[in-house]
């Protein structure tokens, strides 16, 4: 390697890597000399690193020193060199640790980890919803994007800074390797702003990872089938849900509550969608509610394709291919 790389090598390495590689050399070479000046004293080089380390610490546990005078003068002159640069390599190591910190909270460390949840857009949904995950599954990894924050609101979870439409923005997330990509309408702005937003989100999500599960929250109805041709997976329609459980409280006097209530990750209420076992196919819809009852779930419908058949007859048969739509609790 030349001189010319080596001195831009050298400049690339953080000031904290420079100075403990130079008190790593100072220790080396001291250990050396002091082995050279009292090869008594300091009969192998693992005694004259022991005192050199010690030394240079400032430690001083004196079950080895210098007996000539040469030996007390380098004794010195590592304790004016040495102990300069180990104060100012922990000093800059510990500078480094705070503004490490510091970008953790501000948003601008990269999250490298994967088969991470990405939520974007931080209002009262998102907290909610971190809320229960962090409550039903505390060992997923979260991620939240938002650019109107200026620090990390939850503790324990990795918060970027920056507009989700920027593929810099979900590279810093990682979001390629994510697991689930979930994108909450902006509450800054009108509906079809923030609809038109969501999309292009979607459209940048799907762009760097066609495969990214990706479910999209949309407020009006005209955006929904362009969320879907965008490559959402899934959508919430937050105008029919809302109005549905009003809806419902209206005809049904404190239900708004139940409704609610009813699907709470957190509190270890859910639907899953679940594949029907072989066996169990070809059977009525009665047995099979039995089998699911004996292991803990309520069989509330069948989904058939695209077709979600609740509550059938207790003799409707179910076929192979079918899945069962489940009520946790």
């Amino acid at each position: 390697m030349s001189k010319s790389l080596l001195i831009t090598a050298w400049q690339k390495l953080p000031v904290y890597a420079r100075i403990a590689l130079f008190v790593l050399f100072l220790i080396l070479i001291f250990a050396m000399i002091m082995t050279w000046i009292e090869p008594e004293t300091y009969p192998t080089l693992f005694d004259g690193l022991w005192w050199t380390v010690v030394t240079i610490s400032t430690v001083g546990f004196g079950d080895i020193v210098p007996k000539t005078i040469v030996g007390k003068a380098v004794g010195m002159l590592i304790i004016l060199l040495g102990a300069a640069f180990a104060t100012a390599f922990f000093a800059t190591f510990a500078a480094a640790a705070v503004e490490l910190q510091h970008r953790y909270k501000r948003g601008s460390l990269m999250f490298k980890s994967k088969d991470h949840v990405i939520i974007i857009g931080w209002n009262a949904k998102s907290a909610e919803m971190i809320r229960s995950m962090m409550k039903a599954t505390p060992e997923q990894k979260i991620v939240l994007i938002d650019q109107t924050l200026e620090e990390s609101p939850i503790d324990h979870i990795h918060f970027i800074k920056g507009p989700a439409i920027q593929d810099s923005t979900l590279l810093h997330a990682n979001s390629v390797k994510a697991r689930t990509v979930v994108i909450t309408s902006d509450q800054h702005k009108n509906e079809t702003e923030a609809d038109m937003q969501t999309i292009l989100i979607i459209l940048a999500v799907k762009g760097l990872n066609p495969d990214t599960y990706t479910i999209a929250e949309i407020q009006t109805a005209h955006q929904a089938a362009n969320a879907i041709r965008a490559g959402a997976d899934e959508i919430v329609k937050t105008f029919e849900l809302s109005s549905h459980i009003m809806v419902n409280g209206v005809l049904h006097k404190h239900s708004v509550r139940e409704s609610t209530e009813m699907v709470n990750p957190g509190e270890g209420k859910h639907i899953e969608v679940n594949d029907i076992p072989i066996p169990l196919c070809e059977t009525p819809f009665k047995d099979l509610s039995l089998y699911f009852l004996e292991h803990r779930s309520i069989l509330v419908g069948i989904k058939r394709n695209d077709q979600l058949i609740y509550n059938p007859a207790a003799d409707f048969t179910v076929h192979e291919g079918d899945k069962a739509i489940l009520f946790i609790c």
